[in-house]
This record gives structure tokens, C-alpha cells and sequence, in this order.
């Protein structure tokens, strides 16, 4: 099942490297993810390089892709792999990614180039590797759509990258499949909706946390899964 995910935790080598004003801090061991006031920059406002060694992501077929991920950050931030830049994010406000797959060597260095001047400025959301297969899911919201006694699911986002024929959606609710339709992929994003069967209300009231799941299937394999924990409650 897809995506594989290898948490890029630490430790980190921390070097502030320019400060807008007054001395510049010591360099420090970290784990990401972490915001500056709990890594000894609460007081720093500046350039700090985080740094990163990792080896291959295991084997790695033709039909596979490796991501890098960012959950969150603060200021501006600018991503190397191996001497490339990826990419410079100003003021992120959602996730990001890049793929490294034809950059990625048995010994790898990340630096990531973050500019700030607040305490919670930082990287502060998970790094991560992301092995997928060549489509997958990106953008994807479940919303619950309330009638008097029974409840629909709407879900949409997109599917993103190549595959040889047809796709598969399948919405499963507490492991149960409730939608499903075929889809095709594409390079800059193709668009879906999907919309379940009708669930009675007290089914749905009786889960009070419903697990909701979304698989991108082809033939017997998993190319991509989303799950999210959507409340039950509509007030």
C-alpha cells in the first residue's frame, strides 16, 4: 500500500548562519519537527541552515516515485538535495513537495535555507520521504452533506501523474466501501468528486468518529490512500 513514508525526524544539524541584529547562536543537534523557541532560537531573528543526511529510500522500481514533503513552515525557505535546489517557498501557508527521485544518491544531504525573526518560526510541520507509485492523491476533503435522516459524503481533490488505463476511487467508511468510481490521472492535476450512498443518521451518529478512507486502486494494488477521522456531529 502506497504512499511509504520515512519521517526525516533527526537528528538535524541547526546553524544560524546570519542574525538581523546581535550575535549568532552556536551550532546545535535538533529533532524536526520543532519551532525556533524549542531549539535555542526563541531570541534569533535571521538565516538558519537545517542540514540532514539520509541514505537511499530502499529500492526504488520503474514504477515508483520518491517525494520530499513538508507539513508546515514559517518565513521563507529555500530546499537543496545534493548540491540542487529544489525550490524557494516564500511564506508557506499549506504543505509542499518536491520530487527528488532522479537526484537521490546512496548518501544524501537536505539543507533547507529558512529566514525568520519570530520564536514560532521554524519547520514546524513533519519532513518526510514519500515513496509513491506514479499517480497519486493530492488536495483531498471529505465534507458530510446532512438530510433529515441520513447522511452523504462528499469527497474531492485530485489525481496527480501518469498511469497506463483506468483508475479506482473507493470511499470506505468504518471499512465499508460507500462510493466508487473510475477516474484517470493526470501530469498537472485531474479533478474529482465522488459522492457516497446514503448512510441512515443513526448508523452514522453510532460511529461518533467516523475513520473515512480514500484508495487509489489499480487491479490489486493500492497506488494511493488518504484516511481522515471526520466528525459524526452536524450540531
Amino acid at each position: 500500500m502506497y504512499p511509504h513514508r520515512i519521517r526525516l525526524r533527526g537528528p538535524w544539524e541547526c546553524e544560524p548562519h546570519e542574525a538581523t541584529s546581535g550575535l549568532v547562536p552556536p551550532k546545535s543537534r535538533v529533532t524536526m519537527p520543532c519551532h525556533w523557541h524549542e531549539s535555542g532560537l526563541a531570541d534569533f531573528a535571521g538565516r538558519v541552515l537545517y542540514r540532514r543526511r539520509f541514505g537511499y529510500p530502499g529500492r526504488i522500481d520503474d514504477t515508483e516515485r520518491v517525494w520530499l514533503t513538508f507539513a508546515g513552515a514559517s518565513a521563507t525557505v529555500s530546499v537543496t538535495l545534493n548540491d540542487v535546489e529544489l525550490g524557494r517557498v516564500a511564506q508557506p501557508s499549506s504543505p509542499f513537495e518536491f520530487e527528488v527521485t532522479p537526484l537521490l544518491r546512496p548518501r544524501n544531504e537536505l539543507i533547507v535555507d529558512l529566514r525568520g525573526a519570530v520564536p514560532t518560526d521554524g519547520l514546524w510541520g513533519e519532513v518526510a520521504l514519500e515513496v509513491r507509485r506514479t499517480a497519486f492523491l493530492r488536495n483531498v476533503f471529505f465534507e458530510p452533506s446532512y438530510s433529515v435522516d441520513t447522511v452523504c459524503l462528499h469527497v474531492t481533490g485530485e489525481i496527480v501523474g501518469v498511469a497506463e488505463g483506468l483508475l479506482e476511487l473507493y470511499v470506505l467508511l468504518d471499512r465499508s466501501t460507500i462510493a466508487y468510481k473510475t477516474v484517470t490521472a493526470s501530469a498537472t492535476g485531474n479533478p474529482f468528486e465522488i459522492v457516497s450512498d446514503s448512510v441512515p443518521l443513526a448508523q452514522w451518529r453510532a460511529v461518533r468518529l467516523a475513520p473515512v478512507k480514500l484508495d487509489l486502486v489499480q487491479g490489486a494494488t493500492v497506488w494511493y490512500s488518504v484516511e481522515r477521522m471526520v466528525s459524526t456531529d452536524n450540531g
